[in-house]
């Protein structure tokens, strides 16, 4: 398999996502800018592999290997053996849902969430969910991450309607150590880096309503999450 194949079956499986769990031949091919015919042979190769699925709509979606790679990578992720613990105690203290994320091909991804049994009505994300490119998390990565191939494109592509004002809030977040936002439903998160020994690995974060989270720079729970992602981070090895 050539170069510009890999990259081929490469953008198609980046097509997959809690976005978009299935595909047809023709969405595939205006997606990825390939010819429909082309685009359909990479389909059924794939089919062939196990790794995508041919439902009886004619759609495609992941097939048993990618599923088990996919399940078998996270696995074997270090910070997904040590995070949880410090997660679900940080989700005690502060009954508020934790959210760790990876990052995927475009933006993060939940990996792991916690989330606190005190409360009545959570909330949360679910895991897999592919997070929102100017969400608070994907923003610490933009911040503390930029160096790292894809995260630098992934930020080149953003469309922004003032990268100047983008590019500001990105250095606050460097100099703060920290993304604090709340959505248009009220939904407020505060995001913080982790590392291991070579750098910035995973965002942690914490999840709730405006009403229930503190957003101030003093807030008890942005205490709480940094001295998680601190535990998490030494954990890892980093110094």
């Amino acid at each position: 398999m050539d170069i510009q194949a890999v990259d081929r079956v490469g953008k198609i499986l980046a097509l997959f996502g809690p976005h978009r769990e299935s595909v047809s031949s023709s969405e595939a091919a205006e997606l990825i800018g390939l010819n429909r015919t082309t685009t359909y042979r990479y389909l059924s190769s794939l089919v062939a592999a196990n790794v995508l699925d041919l439902r009886p709509d004619r759609s495609y979606a992941p097939g048993p290997t990618l599923i088990q790679l996919g399940a078998f990578a996270l696995g074997r992720r270090e910070i997904l053996q040590l995070a949880p613990e410090p997660m679900a105690q940080l989700a005690r203290e502060t009954s508020v849902t934790t959210v760790l994320s990876l990052w995927g091909s475009n933006s993060p991804v939940v990996a792991h969430v916690e989330e606190p049994e005190q409360r009545e009505i959570v909330v949360t994300v679910r895991v897999g969910m592919q997070l929102s490119p100017l969400a608070a998390q994907t923003k610490v990565f933009h911040a503390f991450k930029g160096d790292d191939p894809r995260v630098r494109r992934a930020t080149r592509n953003l469309q922004l309607e003032d990268r100047a004002a983008f590019e500001a809030e990105l250095a606050a977040t460097r100099e703060r150590g920290f993304s604090m936002q709340t959505s248009p439903r009220g939904i407020a998160v505060i995001a913080v880096p982790v590392y291991d020994a070579g750098g910035m690995v995973a965002s942690l974060a914490l999840l709730s309503t405006r009403e229930v989270l503190d957003l101030s720079d003093t807030s008890s729970e942005l205490r709480a999450l940094l001295k998680t992602a601190e535990t998490v981070s030494t954990s890892m090895g980093h110094a």
